[in-house]
């Protein structure tokens, strides 16, 4: 096995202190579940680019996320509410 290639055993999970640090304050119970993807720092690094970016990135990008990233990501949209949604 390639020595610069981390085996999913290698992987560090986030902590709960490092996703409130990269995304902002959450509900208790999306922190739960972003853990329980096994997320690394970096994968909820990803996924909050990923739902911070406008349109025309997702379009250059050409890549939707995927794995882990792609689970985190439907994490955050959840708890994403549209200005206009929130004042209903």
């Amino acid at each position: 096995m390639a020595a610069d290639k981390p085996r999913p055993a290698d992987r560090k999970v986030v902590a709960a202190h490092e996703i409130v640090e990269i995304v902002g304050e959450l509900d208790a119970a999306a922190i739960t579940s972003i853990l329980a993807t096994g997320a690394t720092r970096e994968d909820v690094m990803e996924a909050y680019a990923w739902i911070s970016a406008d349109d025309a990135l997702h379009r250059e990008l050409h890549q939707a996320p995927h794995g882990t990233v792609a689970a985190v990501c439907e994490i955050l949209e959840a708890e994403t509410v549209p200005p206009n949604d929130a004042e209903l």
